[in-house]
């Protein structure tokens, strides 16, 4: 399963070394030069920050602004088809000038006008119905587009506090380990000082302390790093405090996690199938709209004229007119969109046959993930008591002299290597559901 955030590994030198995602991570850490707090701590349970950010994500607001944007747009199209009203006020002056009418007698001057004009336009057309229609479908798909980014962001919410509670879980048994570890150093040192042991192991000691504190320190870093990442999900400016207020033990019910394996995918509920459905419809309009360009339109309009200074020759104050407007051939334009929109509504099919197939087998895919994530995270627990059991048989013989200090820094590394391998389970076993739910659009 593809990593979306941190791979726990900051241990001890010479069994452990970062990942190159940890050690990236590190690099972003040392680079961000944290703001100074001025926001009171955010106490936040998982679902709290799901709510914060669906609220305040900056990525999402905009997405949002799609939805008001399309709503212009069926305004748009609906005012094609109203009436269009206009006015206009000329005036025009043939500089005393006159003419003469044919053969008639005489010469008549033009004298300067002003005139005052109201028009109304009306076109009525199968296109502009057509154009309503899928304007309305447009805005339902930016609906489903900002319903699919809410998903997104909840899933990203997800992972970013699983993360920070499992980075977190690892940094307290490193602490303690570390506490532990100084203790006995101590211990070691006294008996050293009191001709008891050899320098060696004082020495051997003091180089597990030193890097147990590294990796303490590295792990710091880790969890500073997806803090600023869950910020940023959440819409909150750098340095704002955030406070998980959950456990980790609260997610890890794995007998909830074995109910989503008897579970089955209704295509319908996945907001990707959804859209893909939407999308189809505005195929289907974008063929009668193609189709409607071959049926007649009406168009009417009606144009009045007052004149406020007369002069000139005679107007006609008030003019109507009525069209019917009826395609006869159009160079075979109008039959290359009516082809060109048929391709696109079996392109739209077939990829909404083909997105059907791939939501399947992504199902079978999740399933087969929680599965191995479920029995691995139950393994590596067992095996996580196991060695802090075998740590605590091998420090008692250490005390009593039983055992040298690189056994029982061997035993202190296979208790590290333990822990570091559950917190990974842990992570794997979470992110699985988490991928699981999102598919079935049942996050909470």
């Amino acid at each position: 399963m593809k990593r979306k955030t941190i791979i726990l590994g900051l241990i001890t030198i010479g069994l452990w070394s970062l990942s190159p995602l940890s050690r990236a991570q590190e690099q972003r850490s040392d680079q961000t030069v944290p703001e100074e707090a001025t926001d009171a701590p955010l106490h936040l349970s998982l679902e709290d920050a799901v709510d914060f950010a669906l609220e305040h994500n900056k990525s999402l607001q905009a997405s949002q602004l799609d939805i008001a944007l399309y709503k212009k747009k069926v305004m748009e199209a609906a005012s094609a088809g109203i009436p269009q009203v206009n006015g206009s006020l000329g005036y025009s002056t043939y500089f005393n000038q006159s003419v003469s009418l044919g053969n008639m007698p005489g010469k008549i001057t033009m004298d300067d006008n002003l005139n005052l004009v109201a028009s109304v336009q009306w076109n009525f057309s199968g296109q502009w119905i057509v154009g309503i229609q899928t304007s309305k479908i447009a805005r339902k798909l930016a609906e489903q587009q900002t319903d699919i980014s809410s998903l997104e962001i909840k899933s990203t919410v997800y992972n970013s506090y699983y993360t920070i509670l499992v980075c977190e879980h690892l940094l307290r048994i490193l602490d303690e380990n570390l506490k532990n570890m100084q203790d006995i150093l101590k211990h070691t040192q006294n008996m050293y000082d009191a001709g008891a042991l050899e320098i060696s192991d004082v020495d051997q000691l003091r180089i597990t302390v030193g890097q147990l504190n590294n990796s303490k320190l590295a792990m710091e870093r880790t969890v500073d790093v997806n803090y600023n990442l869950l910020r940023i999900q959440l819409g909150v400016k750098a340095g704002t405090p955030l406070i998980l207020t959950e456990p980790l033990e609260r997610f890890l019910n794995v007998e909830v996690f074995s109910e989503w394996a008897f579970k089955d995918l209704d295509v319908n509920e996945n907001l990707s199938y959804q859209a893909t459905l939407t999308q189809e419809k505005i195929q289907q309009k974008s063929l009668t709209s193609a189709y409607m360009a071959c049926v007649p339109s009406l168009s009417a309009g009606y144009n009045f004229q007052y004149q406020i200074i007369k002069g000139g020759f005679m107007n006609f104050p008030h003019t109507a007119t009525v069209s019917l407007n009826v395609p006869i051939f159009g160079g075979l334009q109008r039959a290359s969109k009516i082809s060109q929109a048929k391709i696109s509504l079996q392109q739209t099919r077939l990829n909404k046959s083909l997105l059907e197939d791939q939501l399947h087998l992504q199902e079978a895919q999740y399933k087969y993930n929680l599965q191995n994530a479920s029995e691995n995270f139950k393994l590596q627990k067992d095996n996580m008591e196991v060695a802090k059991s075998v740590l605590g048989h091998y420090q008692a013989k250490f005390e009593v002299g039983a055992i040298s200090s690189l056994d029982l820094t061997q035993a202190n590394n296979n208790y590290l290597g333990a822990a570091n391998n559950y917190t990974s389970a842990c992570l794997d076993l979470l992110q699985a559901q988490t991928e699981l739910l999102k598919l079935y659009n049942e996050l909470p």
